[in-house]
């Protein structure tokens, strides 16, 4: 009787202690990450001129991005639609070189009134940085594919260890960045990026002069998320 009873309790515990065991697996499951971080690097191969009236200048940026999903929710499905994520990046490195003649002639390329007899000649600059974009947004497109294109811009600031683009302008500049690219699905933990930047640098009109450099950059990019 005694035997028949510790059987009858057995089961019953196996039934009532099972079920909760699954289901909390199931609720312990880890979501998708919302939260990724990566490394890029970018350099222009041509100077615009929609904005900044800079031509021939020379710029590279190596960053470390952070990325934030924002929509959908990382407890939700992915579905078809687009995703929107907040960016953030740390450039360490910035590069600009502004070669000689890329300005029409400034006040600071003109000769002194002693000597306009042997007027100089204009004076290329190169100039090393870093800066922070901490406002940035991507919207990606077909989410559940390995290929992935997507839409994104920032915006931030840079400071040079001397003013650019000469003597009159401010080492503090002011930038933003629009473009498009795609992301490269290669594990769920790991994606490689290529994307085109439209870059705008200036100093805001805080400078005796502003020009203002347009950059046409491509970028390259690796992210990992946990």
């Amino acid at each position: 009787m005694h035997a028949r009873l510790a059987v009858v309790a057995l089961l019953v515990s196996l039934g009532v202690v099972v079920p909760c065991v699954g289901q909390t697996t199931d609720s312990l499951a880890p979501a998708p990450s919302t939260n990724a971080i990566g490394v890029w690097a970018g350099g222009s191969f041509a100077t615009g001129r929609l904005i900044g009236n800079i031509r021939r200048a020379r710029m590279g940026l190596i960053g470390l991005r952070y990325h934030r999903l924002l929509a959908p929710s990382s407890r939700t499905p992915l579905s078809d639609g687009p995703t929107l994520t907040y960016t953030a990046d740390l450039l360490p490195v910035l590069f600009l070189s502004i070669p000689a003649g890329a300005l029409s002639p400034l006040p600071s390329d003109r000769p002194a009134p002693e000597r306009t007899s042997s007027p100089s000649r204009p004076q290329g600059r190169t100039a090393v940085g870093v800066g922070v974009r901490p406002a940035g947004l991507r919207l990606t497109f077909r989410p559940d594919e390995h290929l992935q294109p997507f839409l994104a811009g920032s915006t931030g600031l840079a400071f040079f260890n001397r003013s650019v683009p000469n003597a009159l302008g401010r080492s503090l500049n002011f930038m933003f960045d629009v473009g498009a690219g795609v992301r490269v699905v290669v594990t769920s933990a790991l994606i490689l990026t290529a994307g085109y930047r439209y870059h705008h640098l200036s100093n805001g009109f805080r400078g005796q002069i502003n020009p203002g450099v347009d950059a046409n950059l491509f970028q390259l990019g690796v992210t990992v998320s946990p």
